[in-house]
């Protein structure tokens, strides 16, 4: 701790003549005062110690003792007394003066130290105060044009605190786009005692840019200035924020007037626009300054008004955070458009909203094109309602086909048969070879004719009828039927591999029918493999499962592979493998009742391979 100060001089002085006045004054007083010597100097030695300090408590006690043993005490004007208890006063007297010094310099010392630690407090709040807020002070002799800072000025400056500044040090430090500014702002304080505030640029000793306030004030005396005093702040983040803010203004209003659908702000109590975009302005066709000048409530439709306003009153009142609705808006031509519209508050968290931000869309052309759909739905409607019911009469007239085919058909066909074969029995013998090769030829026919006729109803229950679900066992499904192939036709060592496990959904019926056509292919052409092998396995391509029945028969070329899906289209010869050419096309539409795909693949020689691709049961509706 430093050094306590003397107290001033002119109390120091007091405290010396205070004695001497008690003095005088005991001496005028002396009748009345006898024989009390030390009544009026123990409270001068009292005040002489609390004026004046230590050691003019201590000289006002020895020269109080001097007076008194002088001057006042029996007998007066000799150093020697004959009584024991003059000195004895004398000493209680000397005892009590230094005590009483002793008891002041104390005191004075406490007060003098409280008074160094409140200032100590107070400067080191000054210190953080001034840290925290980069606020620091300066002054400079304008005499003498040197001056002094504050250890934040020199912070700022990025300079050691105990750098003596002068004018054309603070002034270096500043940019060249604000040094003139500077340099006025300072002559004008010198010369007229003007103060200033201003915010410029510095670069510090260390070649920081950092932003500033100064300001400077005039010290007159008699009418002239003596000093300039100011302070400087670092204001570097509050620039910073400030660009970041304006970029983000500008950002905004970029965004906010280019944007392609309209933007609006919404006076909450009112209705009335704050704000609008130039797309908002060509939605409606008004002006800005008109726009501003109105209330949303004046261009709504008043069929879309009341669901608007509870909506924005649901939002004032916090209860949703935002709404979107499709409404009407009058253009300022009269004309209607429909626009998308998403509202959202404008407000800090917890408190009632006071605007509104609207974005606008233009749909009118989603509108009308919806009305056309909506007018070509109800056409298609109409259409497929007439396309079903020339359908359902078509089936009606198939299903008389069918009919006919089945019955009416048949009959003659039984007929034919049997009066032929009752020919053959009854008159066979009479017959000649040509004779009897004709009635063979007759025979022959009919057995093509009903084979004709009943492919033709298989293929017309391919494609009519309603549709079962469910799961079929095509690995199971397969076996069977190669199996009643296999004793059907047992004179030929036929092999086949069903990879188990394989699974399908759909009409078992008719998926019965379709294995039975593809099983009886591959049976019916590796008629002249020597070693026949018949395989059904699942194979998977780009995701999609398909079931395979693969066989090394006489194979086809795929050049002509449309006319395999054609009914009654072959391509081999009846005399090399005998059949209709109705069982593929059958095939085909079972799988496409499914809406499942097959395909083929095959080359001359080298068998072929058909391939299935069901899907989730989904059934495509017969016509």
């Amino acid at each position: 701790m430093s050094a306590l100060p003397p107290p001033s001089a002119p109390r120091r002085l007091f405290a010396a003549f205070l004695p001497v006045a008690t003095g005088l004054l005991q001496g005028l007083c002396w009748p009345v005062i006898v024989p009390f010597v030390w009544f009026l100097f123990y409270p001068t030695v009292f005040f002489s110690s609390w004026l004046g300090g230590f050691a003019s408590g201590l000289w006002a006690t020895f020269l109080s003792t001097a007076l008194v043993w002088w001057f006042f005490m029996e007998p007066v004007h000799t150093l020697l007394k004959p009584r024991p208890g003059s000195y004895i006063n004398a000493l209680a007297f000397i005892g009590m003066g230094f005590l009483f010094s002793f008891f002041h310099e104390r005191l004075r010392k406490a007060k003098l130290e409280a008074a160094e630690s409140r200032l100590r407090e107070r400067d080191g709040l000054l210190e953080r105060t001034s840290r925290t807020a980069h606020v620091g002070g300066w002054e400079f002799d304008v005499a003498t044009r040197t001056g002094s800072w504050t250890e934040e000025v020199a912070r700022i400056h990025d300079l050691d605190p105990s750098t003596h500044p002068d004018v054309e040090l603070g002034l270096s430090h500043f940019v060249e786009r604000d040094r003139p500014a500077m340099v006025e702002a300072v002559r004008r304080a010198v010369e007229e005692g003007r103060p200033y505030d201003l915010e410029v640029e510095l670069v510090s000793a260390a070649g920081v840019r950092k932003w500033v306030r100064t300001t400077g004030q005039a010290v007159l005396e008699g009418g002239r200035v003596v000093k300039v005093q100011g302070a400087m702040q670092d204001i570097s983040d509050r620039k910073a924020m400030e660009l970041a803010l304006r970029d983000s203004e500008a950002r905004f209003r970029a965004l906010f007037e280019q944007a392609g659908v309209g933007v609006v702000e919404v006076e909450a109590a009112t209705g009335r626009f704050q704000r609008v975009n130039g797309r908002f302005c060509e939605i409606l066709g008004y002006g800005e300054a008109e726009l501003l000048a109105m209330r949303f409530q004046d261009l709504t439709h008043p069929g879309d008004l009341g669901r608007d306003l509870r909506e924005t009153g649901r939002l004032a009142r916090g209860e949703i955070a935002s709404y979107a609705t499709e409404k009407r808006y009058f253009r300022k031509d009269g004309s209607i458009v429909w626009v998308g519209l998403t509202v959202r508050p404008l407000c800090w968290p917890g408190q009632e909203a006071t605007h509104f931000v609207s974005i606008v869309e233009d749909i009118s052309a989603r509108k009308q094109a919806e009305a056309e759909v909506k007018v070509l739905n109800a056409t298609l409607e109409r259409r497929v309602a007439e396309r079903t019911q020339e359908l359902t009469a078509a089936n009606q007239e198939l299903e008389s086909f069918a009919y006919a085919v089945s019955h009416d058909l048949r009959a003659p066909l039984r007929a034919m048969d049997g009066f032929s074969q009752a020919l053959l029995e009854d008159c066979g013998p009479a017959l000649d070879g040509e004779g009897r090769g004709y009635l063979d030829q007759i025979i022959r026919a009919s057995h093509t004719m009903s084979g004709l006729i009943d492919g033709i109803l298989l293929l017309s229950r391919a494609t009519r009828g309603d549709m079962e679900r469910a799961p079929v066992d095509i690995s199971a499904l397969s076996e069977s039927l190669l199996e009643g192939f296999g004793r059907a036709d047992g004179r030929r060592p036929v092999r086949w591999r069903v990879e188990p496990g394989l699974q399908a959904e759909g009409d078992p019926r008719m998926l019965r029918a379709a294995f039975t056509n593809l099983l009886g292919n591959a049976w019916k052409y590796t008629g002249k493999s020597p070693e026949p092998l018949i395989e059904v396995d699942r194979v998977q391509e780009d995701g999609v499962p398909w079931i395979r029945v693969r066989d090394n028969g006489c194979g086809f070329d795929m050049a002509f592979e449309e006319k395999l899906w054609k009914p009654f289209q072959r391509l081999h010869r009846q005399d090399e493998f005998p059949g209709l050419g109705i069982g593929l096309a059958t095939t085909q539409r079972i799988v496409n009742r499914h809406g499942g795909r097959l395909r083929a693949e095959s080359a001359p020689g080298r068998g072929a391979s058909f391939l299935i691709a069901l899907p989730p049961f989904a059934p495509v509706e017969a016509p």
